[in-house]
């Protein structure tokens, strides 16, 4: 396991009035939530941490931050980031300066920070209520109601504050900022808070907001399904079911030029910026105030998670966490621990069209069968069918497998030509040979052209003049020569041009030599 080194995310190496200057300028942002998933970030700054669900079939945590790396399953120096009491968890959703999830036996929600020894941040009339959904906002948190683990996908929501103490510390009660009595009637599928506001898609199709700082989103009468909810400190975007496009609303800062005709199948945002992870290849887009250079090309990602300049990912490929810096063109030296990362989220239900279940067979543990605490579970992923740039797909996407990427140099035959801009041997001898024959033709046809032209100028007659026989276009002469005979029966002796008169004269008195 790698120990994140005890510098603000590495960097120790700038002047400390540099560095005093970029705290400043990061403060003024406040955060950015993405979706409940299996990697998440709680933001704010000191208190910044991320956590992600480990592969070992116990669903354990692998948190990381500023200072270090702990696991949920493991021993730590330091009490105030020991994990350890933290049960088994299946989804997880990060706020500001807190962390909240699913527990996986339970389908109870549970939250907590990393500034004291963990304390559970729900409220105690919410602590023994089974949730499906769970969503984490700068100060207040949202759940729907429901078992996870059920057939049933859609409930009511709950909502509570978190609490910021004079001592820094975090307390929890029942909101009533976030209690809409309209709201509270609705079912809802999925949720999503930001700084004063939660959205939700509703059951029956649209999005609904509500809490003392909706209205500045601007939404209403959206009656579209969205697969993916991710909001900024102001701001909202959502992925299309129907057209998998992203839509925004609210503060356009942090979301600038959003893609065009692009797919997407998840989302998270930070202080400025969002990011999505495209359908057909799997890679990352992000957009905003960010430094696109800092994205990874090489490999496609599973899930992705991000705080206010920090944006990790979950890798296709080997379950490996990859971390790289969004709002600065300052590169810290910040490296996420080493162990592998679930790829999504168990569930009970079944696959659906475009998803395949990942079989945990390929990552080669003799003992590890399922990445879920209950082998009827299953983690469903959406099928990529296309790769990144540099690599092409050997196999499609099956029921219990995802397409494979290979490299562009592995390719061996005309399936991966088109993708990788490739040629095979025989097509390119085939049109090095069709050059050859082009240009033969072409010094064929003109030399043949080019004897027609002498022919036709030097040997045929083309007018009569009297008795005398003249030729046009003879090399150095019009008249050649006069007709002798006085029987005008008496055919001319066929006369040749004079150059090539010349040409035989030549020849001959060099024979006699």
């Amino acid at each position: 396991m790698t120990t994140i080194p005890k510098t603000l995310f590495g960097f120790s190496q700038f002047p400390p009035l540099l560095l005093l200057l970029l705290l400043l300028t990061f403060a003024r942002f406040a955060s950015g939530f993405g979706s409940m998933g299996p990697i998440s970030a709680a933001f704010g700054g000191d208190d910044s941490f991320f956590c992600a669900i480990d592969a070992s079939g116990k669903q354990a945590l692998i948190c990381w931050g500023k200072n270090a790396t702990r696991s949920s399953f493991s021993s730590s120096q330091n009490p105030s980031l020991d994990y350890s009491d933290i049960p088994p968890m299946v989804a997880l959703s990060g706020g500001d300066g807190f962390m909240c999830g699913i527990l996986a036996n339970t389908s109870q929600a549970f939250c907590w920070n990393s500034n004291s020894s963990i304390t559970d941040l729900v409220p105690r009339i919410f602590k023994t209520t089974a949730y499906l959904h769970i969503a984490a906002g700068k100060n207040h948190v949202c759940a729907i109601r429901g078992p996870y683990y059920s057939d049933n996908d859609s409930g009511t929501v709950d909502c509570w504050d978190i609490v910021r103490n004079s001592n820094k510390s975090l307390s929890s009660k029942q909101s009533t900022l976030f209690y809409d009595h309209n709201v509270s009637t609705l079912a809802f599928k999925k949720v999503v808070s930001g700084d004063g506001f939660s959205c939700g898609g509703v059951r029956g199709g649209g999005l609904v907001c509500w809490g003392p700082n909706s209205a500045s989103l601007e939404l209403s009468g959206v009656s579209d399904n969205f697969k993916a909810l991710a909001s900024g400190i102001g701001s909202l975007c959502g992925v299309s079911e129907v057209s998998g496009e992203v839509k925004c609303w609210g503060n356009a800062d942090s979301f600038l030029n959003p893609p065009v005709g692009t797919r997407f199948v998840s989302l998270a945002a930070g202080a400025e910026h969002f990011c999505g992870i495209r359908e057909d290849d799997h890679g990352v887009d992000c957009w905003g105030s960010f430094n696109s250079s800092s994205i990874p090309k090489s490999s496609g990602f599973f899930a992705i998670g991000s705080s206010e300049f920090i944006t990790c990912g979950i890798r296709e490929d080997d379950l490996v966490l990859d971390c790289w810096f969004a709002n600065s063109s300052f590169e810290p030296n910040y490296n996420p621990p080493l162990q592998l990362c679930s790829p999504g989220l168990c569930t009970s239900r079944s696959c659906g069209e475009g998803m395949f279940s990942f079989n945990a067979s390929i990552l080669n543990e003799p003992d590890l069968t399922s990445l879920c605490v209950r082998k009827d579970l299953k983690i469903c992923s959406p099928c990529g069918w296309n790769c990144t740039r540099g690599f092409f797909p050997s196999s499609s996407c099956t029921e219990n497998a995802n397409r494979v990427c290979m490299a562009c140099s592995l390719c061996q035959n005309s399936s991966c030509w088109d993708v990788c801009h490739l040629q095979s041997s025989p097509e390119k001898q085939r049109k090095h040979d069709h050059r050859f024959y082009k240009l033969v033709l072409i010094i064929g046809s003109s030399a043949f052209g080019f004897i027609l032209i002498v022919i036709g100028c030097c040997v045929l007659p083309t007018k009569n003049k009297g008795k005398k026989k003249q030729f046009v276009f003879c090399i150095g002469t019009t008249e050649l020569e006069k007709d002798t005979s006085t029987d005008p029966h008496l055919a001319a002796p066929p006369v040749l041009c004079p150059a090539i008169v010349e040409v035989f004269r030549t020849l001959r008195t060099k024979g006699c030599d």
